[in-house]
């Protein structure tokens, strides 16, 4: 018995060495645009980019996985499964707004821009009748679909952890989603009733994605 608890104290002092647990709650998020990007976002910069980053509440270390073939080796065995392909699946995040609603406005626009699209503007100084003023777009305007380089993103989800110096002074990996843009953005609920902080889901598409490991 006590060889078995000298072995589990070990075992928690070699958790403890690292760090301890890894907790859900700890991580960041950015969006890096190359310089063949026409979409630099309008609503992500002088200071807005980290507006975004802190207000994502909920993101994903994406899944893997593979597509197999299926084959028979021999006489009287089942078929055996082989993968042949990577399949990456597309990821959701979960945005906070503040009362400028930045970060729907940010994928709003981005969105937009995959289809030549823009938002329409308006004096918010002017208050509620300046906001019932604004007018759509002519209704006669055409969608031309951008080149995938000129909207698409290198996506970093970066899972932190607490040391002695900050909350996030850790980050053990970082995975980065290549060529990632925004396919869907979910319908954002309003309802009179218990005032709840206003937030959009946005879902993502991206071609592959690869896995740094702090060292």
């Amino acid at each position: 018995m006590s060889e078995r608890v000298t072995q589990i104290d070990q075992f928690m002092q070699k958790i403890g060495n690292k760090g301890g647990m890894s907790l859900s709650t700890g991580f960041d998020v950015s969006f890096q645009f190359g310089a063949g990007t026409t979409f630099r976002g309008e609503f992500y910069t002088d200071g807005d980019e980290h507006i975004v980053h802190m207000l994502c509440d909920e993101a994903q270390l994406p899944n893997v996985q593979s597509a197999t073939g299926q084959m028979n080796r021999y006489l009287g065995e089942g078929q055996v499964y082989y993968p042949h392909t990577r399949l990456f699946t597309d990821i959701s995040m979960g945005f906070l707004c503040d009362a400028q609603m930045t970060p729907f406005k940010f994928f709003q626009n981005w969105y937009n821009t995959i289809y030549g699209d823009q938002m329409g503007g308006y004096d918010r100084t002017a208050g509620f009748e300046g906001a019932k003023s604004t007018q759509p777009l002519p209704r006669n305007r055409v969608n031309r679909l951008k080149y995938m380089d000129e909207y698409v993103s290198t996506c970093k989800i970066m899972k932190t952890e607490p040391n002695a110096e900050s909350s996030s002074g850790r980050v053990p990996i970082v995975v980065s989603l290549e060529n990632c843009y925004p396919f869907s953005i979910d319908a954002v609920p309003l309802s009179y009733g218990t005032s709840q902080v206003t937030r959009v889901n946005v879902n993502f598409y991206y071609s592959r994605h690869t896995i740094g490991a702090g060292l």
